[in-house]
């Protein structure tokens, strides 16, 4: 895959006149070149349902006199930038008003817009002929644009649906169109057979062509499907536009273990897609690119189109500087992986259910959670799903809620007798029934009725600094008792819980003087169990004595040192990436603090306005072989470092966003 991609939308409606009117091609591909651009996604069709080029199967944008997208591809294979091709699926307002019944209909009765209803896009229903004239459409693209670099096809979600097309459908299959149950294995089926249905009208056509399907989200736990359907992955996530400055580090630890190629995608908006002359700052782009290389990703910038086909040249100006950084820096991304020493097994991946229909959540508290405990804690990590191999890691996390059926418990014995560790928190590995699935040293008695939350002290060895006292936890323990395990501290309950019926003070009832005889956590062997949910809580409420309390305890979970130890901030990250074909180690340190500066359509608006320079940021390195040299990357000088009991040090003189190190290592492995 090209490194520095742009995802050019280009959603403009038949109302608009002029489409392409001050396109000119040589200006048009030299724009991109000039900003170290190497691939571009050109559009087909778009949410309106138009077509920016002659078609015999829909049609033709009205403001549009000449073939954009042969335009488009021919100008950027003439400067060497690839050329995919993008269509929309499930939002096409041509279709959806030419033929309202393809249109999905709600199992109340109505007619589901996106999130910006009435102005927002009509859902077109799978089980319609839309999918017999959507498969027409990317046929005659193939057929008219063989030397198109691949297909991108946007909107891969089927909503429950009881059109005309989706009852009759039922019914002949048996099914009740009534039953919730029904209409979500047919839903699955319907979503199932686009997938199906789209992916052979391509390899037909083209059967090496590179073929995305975006959902907004990659879930995990469905890497079957991903494999199946998918040549690689790119993963959408525009940090102002509702997924977060966390979401896209947790897709990419659990894509980047999968081996399957992939790309971030950030966007040039100040908040959201379609934003035309909105913009962020390119020290935003910057460190947005460069949280991509850290997790071994390529990267793609979304912008949009003006009507006229004109390039914004201020867009360019901001993109050119992320993608001239990211050009400079890229060859130390290729083919390496990631060291990590904790594999994080994710709540959603072990709920996941393949009858899941509708686009999946960007969020999830518990994964959220553990995900950003991990990066502010600076621990290195991997998002894992049950089909993962637990072999390379130190330490497994089952955050929250994983429940441990039969071959989940014979694989996590199987890693605890090869000298794993495990750290379970709140329901984790519980049968409601039976207790712990696994030996913890403690007997389970039930989840606390404290809803409102109850307290905890715990051991001296992971409490927050200064804090002797018992902290309010935000929510409810598991009542467990220690038998034979090691107590990780005691629980303190309210005087009662809060309800309307009885309530003290403004958020939480005080806590009793004493102890309540149920224990915090245990730990037995090489398993720890904490008795809260702390990961949706840190979500939740973001208590920085809890971050501080949880950190601690994964330390003394982990069992030794840490792969990488830094005295970057709580804002920093870091991870170490090693490239075998070049002998060497790649660490990142990365640093930013965005601001919370707007609140639209459920999103926290957070851009990044500037990046403040740190200084002498220190770094100890687990070293597995002979260090040769430490020096800054793409051209900087050698840095000074030591060697002792295993480890490289050394201090990065400033981080102003990020800072890339090279650790190379001599050619011959250390003796054991």
């Amino acid at each position: 895959m090209r490194f520095r991609q742009i995802h050019l939308d280009f959603h403009t409606s038949g109302l608009i006149g002029g489409i392409g009117s001050r396109f000119d091609a040589r200006d048009f591909a030299r724009a991109f070149k000039a900003a170290h651009v190497d691939s571009v996604t050109v559009f087909s069709k778009c949410h309106h349902g138009l077509s920016y080029h002659p078609t015999k199967i829909g049609r033709m944008h009205p403001g549009l006199d000449f073939d954009l997208l042969r335009a488009q591809i021919d100008a950027l294979h003439a400067e060497g930038i690839a050329a995919p091709i993008y269509l929309s699926a499930a939002w096409d307002e041509h279709a959806a008003f030419t033929h309202a019944d393809w249109r999905i209909v709600t199992p109340d009765g109505h007619l589901p817009q996106s999130r910006n209803e009435p102005t927002g896009w009509a859902f077109l229903d799978f089980a319609s002929p839309y999918l017999d004239y959507l498969c027409a459409q990317i046929d005659e693209v193939l057929e008219l644009y063989p030397d198109g670099d691949g297909i991108f096809i946007d909107i891969c979600s089927q909503l429950p649906s009881i059109s005309p097309y989706a009852k009759a459908k039922m019914e002949a299959r048996g099914l009740d169109w009534t039953s919730t149950e029904d209409r979500t294995r047919f839903g699955a089926e319907a979503l199932e057979i686009f997938y199906r249905r789209l992916t052979d009208t391509v390899r037909a056509r083209a059967p090496g062509k590179s073929l995305f399907f975006n959902s907004g989200h990659i879930r995990r736990g469905n890497r079957d499907h991903v494999r199946k359907y998918y040549s690689h992955l790119e993963l959408e996530s525009l940090p102002t536009a509702g997924w977060g400055y966390d979401h896209f580090p947790i897709s990419a630890r659990y894509v980047d273990p999968l081996g399957i190629p992939f790309l971030g995608m950030t966007g040039k908006f100040h908040f959201t897609w379609g934003e035309i002359g909105g913009y962020k700052r390119p020290e935003a782009l910057v460190y947005e690119c460069a949280a991509m290389l850290a997790h071994g990703a390529r990267c793609s910038i979304g912008d949009h189109l003006h009507p006229t086909g004109f390039v914004d040249a201020s867009t360019m100006s901001i993109i050119g500087a992320a993608y001239d950084w990211v050009e400079r820096r890229e060859s130390w991304v290729v083919d390496s992986v990631n060291r990590a020493e904790i594999g994080l097994l994710s709540l959603e991946a072990a709920r996941h259910n393949a009858a899941d229909i509708e686009a999946p959540a960007r969020q999830q508290a518990t994964d959220d959670g553990a995900t950003r405990m991990l990066l502010e804690a600076g621990l290195t990590f991997d998002v894992l799903d049950l089909e993962s191999d637990f072999t390379p890691y130190r330490l497994l996390i089952l955050p929250d809620a994983v429940p441990i059926g039969a071959d989940l418990k014979g694989k996590l014995e199987t890693y605890l007798a090869n000298g794993g560790r495990l750290l379970m928190t709140g329901r984790s590995g519980i049968d409601a029934t039976t207790g712990f699935v696994l030996d913890v040293g403690a007997v389970w008695e039930g989840t606390s009725p404290m809803a409102g939350g109850d307290y905890l002290l715990p051991t001296a060895d992971w409490r927050a600094d200064g804090i002797d006292e018992p902290n309010f936890m935000y929510g409810p323990s598991e009542r467990i008792r220690v038998s034979d395990g090691q107590s990780m501290g005691s629980i303190y309950e309210p005087y009662f819980d809060r309800t309307p019926l009885h309530f003290s003070g403004h958020i939480n009832v005080p806590r009793q003087p004493d102890p309540s005889g149920y224990d915090g956590g245990s730990a037995k062997g090489p398993i720890t169990y904490l008795a809260h949910p702390v990961f949706a809580i840190y979500t939740q409420v973001g208590a920085v004595r809890m971050l501080e309390m949880i950190e601690r305890a994964i330390a003394n979970a982990l069992g030794g040192d840490r792969l990488i130890k830094t005295n970057l901030p709580r804002a920093g990250r870091v991870t170490v990436r090693r490239q075998p074909a070049h002998n060497r180690d790649v660490v990142y340190l990365l640093h930013a603090t965005p601001a919370l500066r707007g609140y639209l359509w459920d999103s926290n608006i957070q851009p990044i306005q500037d990046l403040v320079t740190l200084r002498d940021i220190t770094v100890s390195l687990e070293a597995d072989r002979p260090v040769d040299a430490v020096r800054l990357i793409p051209a900087g000088p050698a840095l000074p470092f030591t060697v002792a009991n295993g480890r490289v040090s050394f201090t990065a003189p400033e981080v102003t966003g990020v800072a890339m190190i090279e650790v190379a290592y001599r050619s011959a492995p250390a003796a054991d």
